[in-house]
């Protein structure tokens, strides 16, 4: 989670308040233990998540589960902004997500 409020540290007035970790094989509930975690700082409302699909999928239901709905502002890599799959009828969660996709080129193979 990103703080921007009074309390941030760096010059630029921006600081991580939280660096959460998704485990590999997570277990039952985690993913709500993720949002009330994140919720724990209240003046921190952006998240920053890189992880595969379903993890992300896992997120944004339960912050649904926790009525949470337009309270953070996510932000994350091409996993999920280039496709339908991880926001698939969680789009009311999901709106407003920015996500970053690497700009790609071809490049030709020499003679």
């Amino acid at each position: 989670m990103v703080n921007t409020g009074p309390g941030a540290k760096s010059p630029g007035g921006v600081c991580i308040a939280q660096s959460v970790k998704i485990p590999r094989e997570p277990k039952p509930g985690e993913f709500d233990k993720i949002i009330r975690r994140l919720l724990e700082t209240s003046n921190a409302r952006a998240v920053i998540i890189f992880a595969n699909e379903d993890d992300i999928r896992r997120v944004l239901e339960a912050a649904r589960k926790a009525n949470q709905t337009g309270h953070f502002f996510w932000m994350g890599s091409d996993s999920w902004g280039s496709k339908i799959a991880p926001v698939l009828h969680l789009e009311e969660v999901a709106e407003g997500a920015v996500t970053i996709l690497p700009k790609r080129m071809s490049v030709r193979a020499s003679p």
